[in-house]
């Protein structure tokens, strides 16, 4: 899907994109860089936000987790002898 827009550029950039017969592509192959950027930017903020929260969990909380990963495991690991 493509979305039409109006933008407003400095005149220099205005003459290089009239020059270039594409100017949406020129647009995208400058911002998609920044678009990978953001993503990692926003990956790495919510890993580390993540990491925060781990730390204040007591050792209990962090035993029940353990047991509940333990059992999910179990379920799907442990062949099903029914079939």
């Amino acid at each position: 899907m493509t979305v039409k827009m109006t933008i407003s550029v400095p005149d220099d950039v205005a003459e290089y994109l009239r020059s270039t017969g594409n100017a949406s592509a020129e647009v995208v192959i400058a911002v998609r860089p920044r678009l990978s950027d953001a993503r990692k930017r926003r990956q790495r903020e919510g890993a580390l936000a993540l990491a925060e929260h781990l730390k204040s969990r007591t050792p209990e909380q962090v035993a029940e987790d353990r047991a509940l990963i333990d059992m999910s495991n179990d379920a799907v690991l442990t062949p099903d002898t029914a079939w």
